[in-house]
């Protein structure tokens, strides 16, 4: 099942940050830890699609298509997870994340990648052997795909998800598609694919056991009992 995962490394692996020249260096993703979806991303996961297509990677506002605010300098693995250096755009967006990075807000950088080899080990652990990389993004702690699309209660808000579908609509529209805007179009369409999967899971019931108390109990008694009376 091909879908795209988004996977979080602490803003605390920054490497280096530049605010003048707007260049933030730092782990986008770490090796050889457990995440909180049971996943262990192993080492040399992202060679083949940074030598395949590393140049089209961006770095993004909240895994958001419509939100590039920089472009790599840098992108490669060394023996704790993948190395990026962003250059970020001076945007009123780009200076935004600037601030919002200095100031503690924005806590994570996060890869949304597509697993490409993977195997359950004798824990039950899925280890990532190879990944495609779309892209990477500064996000909040709590930031993943399923909540830009969600109100406040939890429920999925359909008018956002109608207004993604436009956006790739409108650009598909234009013609001309560069390789660069397929790319991202690409990793877009997987994102929305895995929400609709979400969408059309079957629902199952649980019905609890009720618990009835003495007086209750005695209570449907008599109402029987008058019944049959």
């Amino acid at each position: 099942m091909k879908n795209i995962l988004f996977k979080s490394a602490p803003m605390g692996e920054l490497i280096d940050m530049d605010d003048k020249a707007g260049i933030v260096k730092g782990y986008a993703s770490v090796f050889n830890n457990v995440d909180s979806d049971g996943d262990i991303i192993r080492k040399g996961a992202y060679l083949k699609t940074i030598s395949e297509n590393g140049s089209r990677v961006k770095y993004l506002y909240q895994h958001e298509m419509d939100k590039p605010i920089g472009k790599m300098r840098m992108l490669e693995e060394d023996q704790k997870g993948l190395v990026f250096e962003a250059e970020i755009a001076k945007t009123t967006l780009g200076n935004d994340v600037m601030e919002l990075i200095k100031a503690g807000v924005i806590t994570e950088n996060s890869v949304g990648i597509m697993p490409i080899r993977k195997e359950m080990n004798a824990e039950s652990k899925r280890e990532i052997y190879e990944v495609k990389l779309f892209e990477v993004s500064a996000v909040t702690l709590a930031a993943n795909d399923e909540a830009k699309i969600m109100d406040h209660k939890g429920n999925y808000d359909p008018s956002k998800v109608a207004d993604r579908f436009d956006k790739i609509a409108k650009l598909l529209r234009k013609g001309n598609i560069s390789d660069d805007l397929g790319f991202a179009l690409e990793s877009e369409i997987y994102k929305l694919k895995g929400i609709f999967q979400t969408f059309t899971l079957p629902t199952v019931e649980v019905t609890e056991p009720i618990e009835v108390k003495n007086d209750e109990l005695e209570f449907l008694n008599n109402v029987y009992n008058n019944l049959k009376n």
